[in-house]
This record gives C-alpha cells, structure tokens and sequence, in this order.
C-alpha cells in the first residue's frame, strides 16, 4: 500500500466521477440501425473465442527463441528488457496496452499543403460545425452531393463498399452503385488502432488528429486486422483498385491474414494483433516489433509502420463529444492562421488541444523524402510514445487538471514561439529554411518544441493501467508529486450549435 497525496487523490476521485458519468453523456441519444447493432453484437460473440486462442499462439511465440532475439534486438539493444519477461508477463503488459490504445481519425490540411494546392478539398473544423460537430464519413458527404466527395472515384466508392460488406458484414445495398441515404448512413466512420503509439496518429489522413473517448469505441466499434481498404486493394482481385498495385506490392502482404481472422472489440483483440503482425510481417512489421512499438519506452518506428494500424469501424456519429482530446501538427499547424483556428475551435467547444511533434517537419516536407519509406529503411525513425504539449490557452482548462500549465509565464513563453514560428514561415528568417524545404527545418522546430517542454509540465500517453478509466483520459503528466496525474477531458454542457468564435493571438 502505497501513500496518495492529497493531490493525487483528488485527480484519482475526479477521474472516477468523470468515468461514471462519461457513457451516459455519450451515448443515450445515439441510436444504432439493427444492421449495426448486428454486426457489432456478432463480433462481441466471435472475439471472446478468437481473442482466447490468441493468446495460447502469443504465449508460444513468446516463448520462441527466434522471438526473443528479435525482441532483444529492437531499439539497439533496449528491447532486452522486455525479451528478459516471462511470456505470462509479456502477455499481461501487452493486454494492459491495447485495453488503453488511443484509436484516431486524422482530418484537415497543414498550411504547406494547402499553399502548395489552394483547390484541394479537404475535411476542416468549418465542416465538422456544418454538421453539427461531427466528423462525416465519406457516405455522409457523398448523401448530400458535399464538394468534398466529388472527386471520389467510381473504384475508390466500391473498395469501400467491398470492404464494408465482405470484412465488417454490413448490409449490402439494394441497389448496389446507388444507395439511399438511409443506407449509406449505415455505413462507418474508420478509426485507425495506434499500435505504434504515434502522437499524430496516421499523419498522411490529417494534420489534426481526433482521438476518441475509450467508451465510444467500446460501445460502437469492431475491429480489423489492418485497413480495410488497403487489403482489398491489394488482395481482393474481385474488386477494381483506385491504383493497381505492382507484383512487388502484392508480395509485400500477407493477404489471408485478415479475412481469415474475426472481427475485435476493445475488450477481445489479442487476434487482431496477430493478424496485423502477420499481414505485415514480410516488410518488417512482425511480431517482435509490434510489440517492442507497443510497450518499448521510445521505441523507433520507420514512417512505413505508421501505416501499419488496426482499423476499427465505428458505428453512429462521430461527435465532438465522442473526443477526448484533438491533437495539432506541432510542424504542420503551429504559428499558422489554421493553428489559430484550431485554438479557437477548442476553446469554444471545450476540447483539450495538444500538440504532437510527429516526424518534426512539415507534412510536405516528410512526404517528399520518399526513400524513408521503403520497408527495412535504417536510417529515419519516429518515436513511440512520444509526449505531447497541452495548449496553455486551449488544452489544460478542458481537463480535470485546470490549474496546471496555463498560468501567466507559460502563456507568454508559448505566445513568443508563436511569434518565432509565424516570423519563420512568412520566410522572414530565411536561415530556417533550405532551399528544398517548405516550412522550417526540423531542428527549428525541434529547438521551439524544447521550449515549450520547459514552461508546462508535458502529457505522456496513457500505458495500461495508468489511470482508473481510459474513456475520457487520455495521458499523464508529472505534477512534482510522487506519483504521475491522470489528465482527462471535462465534458461541457450541451452547446448550440454557431460559427467558430476567434480570438487573437
């Protein structure tokens, strides 16, 4: 028995009284068609069975000794201490982390990829409040002719379709190419499953990141393998690919690995994680690695692992409500006009903001360098589990833990790097930028990010069993107690819905 500070105790009641009131806010307007409900209830059937017999393969694998020597060898030597583990331990801790996996959806342009391509069409918080404040899926757009899925090729429309019906056993539609509106808002939302613990998520969808409160998922989602679309792309020949992949593509993937393995919940996954470490073990995505990515204290992770998601379809809206923090692109939006609406929107619907540092340049820049995502590439890794800063302004006064990093000096130490960013974009300070690069360099952003570390206390993302629910707390931080603090969103009253509401800065 350990002693709780005062502090401590206080965060650990509040994190209680947010978890009993969280399902209830959440989900007593949200009505699911019989054809959702059934597809969730089955996969609550099969999971508990597949997720089983997942675990007597893990503690085998566990076991192996070519397991333990790759696990050993992750991170350059760091991994020996999770190899070192007994398989039953190994197990738990693995169990612990993906009862707490943080599932995303990446939306919007940063402000170089909006430059680089003014007509772009694109998801962005002016579309989320159009619809009530709510994420769209793609159906939703599509149902009211929205300019955003206009573009949307015949192909692309039945990949989706494909998937929807053949992996997530949705309702076919009566008439197939022609959906009602009705159908296609049967249709889900898609989640990625952050196994390799990226604070940006799937940065290639979105340069804002919406993580979602562990009881939506819960409550609404089932779970695949991989993403959906990618595997019929790619393995379903029945169906005609946005882009046809090349022989060497096709053999990169292990196609029999998700169709084969039941859908997963939150609670039953263990054989989601193994399809996924299956279908991408041929380009360095197995299941040593996997799991070193999942546990590891900053653990590498090559770009092309931030490919390598589970994918979860969620049933119902997703509604800002539905959040539990946003998360900016420290590179992509900081020191921009999008940043300054991002604040802005946060600060009005009463959302957390956080900045996540991802691969510490702009996503343009990161997109270019194209070598970097070759599968086995050695020389360019992200960071698992990396922190995240909480906006002084936006972040901190949407938490249970209101009184930390807001105060007068934070604030006016983020207000100068502010300063230092928007000067550094408009090329003022032409040292800060190559002659290839569109925005600032990495170790600018890297020095700025530094900064903000020192005037706030950063938010680490949740490990297993780090706090008392996982609904609406999505990180801890160290509060100069003895202890780590959860930090959680506070869910605001209903809020009418009016235009974003701007503040300078």
């Amino acid at each position: 028995f350990r002693t709780i500070s005062r502090l401590s105790l206080r965060f650990a009641l509040g994190v209680l009284v947010l978890s009993a009131r969280s399902s209830e806010a959440s989900q007593e307007d949200v009505q699911l068609t019989p054809g959702q409900r059934r597809v969730i209830d089955f996969a609550r059937t099969v999971s508990v069975g597949a997720s089983k017999a997942a675990e007597d393969e893990l503690r085998s694998s566990f076991d192996s000794t070519y397991f333990r020597l790759r696990l050993a060898s992750q991170g350059s030597g760091r991994g020996h201490v999770l190899a070192s583990l007994s398989a039953d331990e190994l197990l738990s801790r693995v169990r612990g982390a993906l009862a707490v996996v943080e599932f995303t959806n990446n939306f919007g342009l940063d402000a170089e990829s909006l430059k680089l391509h003014p007509g772009l069409a694109a998801m962005d918080l002016v579309t989320v409040e159009a619809y009530g404040n709510r994420l769209p899926s793609m159906w939703d757009l599509k149902s009211v002719g929205s300019p955003l899925a206009a573009n949307v090729s015949a192909n692309q429309w039945g990949v989706q379709d494909a998937a929807e019906t053949g992996l997530y056993l949705l309702p076919d539609f009566a008439s197939p190419g022609h959906p009602t509106a009705q159908e296609m808002a049967e249709r889900p939302t898609y989640l990625a499953g952050n196994l390799r613990r990226l604070d940006l998520g799937v940065q290639r969808y979105g340069a804002m990141a919406a993580i979602v409160r562990g009881d939506v998922v819960k409550q609404r989602a089932v779970i695949l393998g991989s993403d959906s679309g990618g595997w019929e792309s790619g393995c379903n020949m029945s169906v005609s690919p946005v882009v046809k992949p090349d022989s060497m593509e096709k053999a990169a993937f292990v196609c029999d690995a998700v169709p084969s393995t039941p859908l997963g919940v939150v609670e039953n996954q263990l054989h989601s994680l193994l399809a996924n470490s299956r279908t991408f073990s041929r380009v360095g995505g197995d299941l040593p690695r996997v799991v070193w990515q999942l546990l590891g204290e900053k653990a590498d992770v090559r770009p092309l692992e931030g490919n390598m998601y589970t994918e979860a379809a969620l049933m119902g809206p997703l509604r800002m409500v539905d959040v539990k923090v946003l998360v900016g692109s420290f590179p992509g939006l900081f020191g921009t006009a999008l940043g300054k609406l991002l604040r802005s929107f946060c600060v009005k619907h009463q959302i957390p903001l956080a900045w996540g540092f991802g691969a510490g340049r702009t996503w343009p820049d990161e997109e270019a360098r194209t070598f970097v995502f070759l599968p086995l590439e050695p020389e360019e890794f992200w960071t698992a589990g990396h922190e995240r800063l909480l906006d002084p302004l936006a972040g901190w006064s949407s938490t249970n833990a209101s009184g930390f990093g807001g105060n007068s000096s934070s604030e006016a130490s983020w207000d100068k790097v502010w300063a230092d960013v928007v000067s550094a974009r408009a090329g003022q300070q032409g040292s800060l930028r190559s002659s290839s690069s569109s925005g600032p360099d990495k170790d600018h952003f890297s020095a700025w990010w530094a900064t903000l570390s020192g005037s706030g206390p950063p938010v680490q993302p949740l490990g297993g069993g780090d706090c008392a629910s996982s609904d609406l707390c999505f990180g801890t931080f160290d509060s100069g107690s003895r202890s780590k603090e959860c930090v959680c969103r506070t869910l605001p009253p209903p809020e009418p819905n009016s235009g974003i509401v701007e503040f300078s800065v």
